[in-house]
């Protein structure tokens, strides 16, 4: 079903989602009603039960003496996002907090990072979303900016990232100047970012993705799975490549998607 794939993807487990579902289905209902259902033990459906009531999507009926559960109005997944923000805010201040202390007691030492770093298709979101800043601190060039050149099947992977990262870093001198391929994706994103700046070469069409960020040099396949991405952290390749990139970019001028 449609919807809890819907589900799944905001959160919940597939027996949370099917729970919830019968709940919804059945209205008012028992869990010996709700096991038969979805041929889950009655335990299950208990433990299921307490876990979707904190999420604020179901509810005991405490007006009858026996057990019985009932849905909360569809609206109620907002309430539940709302309480996900939340708590993420609340950890975000406490990993802060924790960063902050950490720093006091490593002051005087010297983390050294891996030169190369490969990561697969699995991780490739969550290295996306934690290393950019890392990356962009990197930056010593007085213009602020990453080269390279894209796949466009990064942008249609990724695009939540994309966006991300922009709304991010809207406010500092962090720009991206790529080069990518005519598509219907960068049509889409031209002009959405300002800080993106692409331009096209007519006469290439690039199946992988190469990104010159500070003192790194990020590679990443999303041409067809598996995906995969390559860190190396080495300033002398990237000033090299950066310095090529550059040249090729005070070459050309601003294309439009045609």
């Amino acid at each position: 079903m449609e919807i809890k794939n819907t589900l799944e993807q905001l959160g919940f487990s597939k027996k949370e989602a099917e729970v919830y579902l019968a709940v919804l289905t059945l209205g008012k209902s028992t869990p010996s009603k709700i096991a038969k259902v979805t041929k889950l033990n009655r335990p299950t459906v208990y433990s299921v039960a307490k876990t979707l009531i904190s999420k604020g999507v179901i509810s005991e009926d405490l007006a009858d003496k026996s057990f019985h559960l009932v849905a909360l109005p569809p609206e109620s997944l907002k309430a539940s996002i709302e309480k996900s923000k939340s708590e993420l805010k609340k950890k975000e201040e406490i990993v802060d907090a924790a960063v902050e202390s950490l720093r006091v007691l490593t002051a005087e030492k010297n983390f050294s990072v891996p030169k190369i770093r490969f990561v697969e298709q699995g991780g490739i979101s969550d290295f996306l979303y934690h290393n950019i800043a890392r990356w962009q601190r990197s930056i010593t060039d007085p213009d602020g900016a990453m080269y390279g050149f894209q796949d466009h099947s990064f942008v249609e992977q990724y695009q939540e990232w994309v966006e991300w990262a922009g709304d991010k870093f809207k406010a500092t001198n962090f720009k991206v100047r790529l080069f990518s391929n005519v598509s219907q994706i960068e049509q889409k994103m031209k002009g959405k970012l300002g800080m993106r700046d692409i331009r096209f070469l007519p006469t290439s069409q690039f199946t992988s993705t190469t990104w010159v960020v500070g003192d790194y040099l990020i590679m990443v396949y999303t041409r067809k799975a598996p995906f995969y991405m390559v860190e190396i952290h080495d300033a002398a390749m990237a000033e090299n490549m950066r310095e090529v990139f550059k040249t090729m970019w005070g070459m050309t001028q601003p294309s439009k998607a045609k």
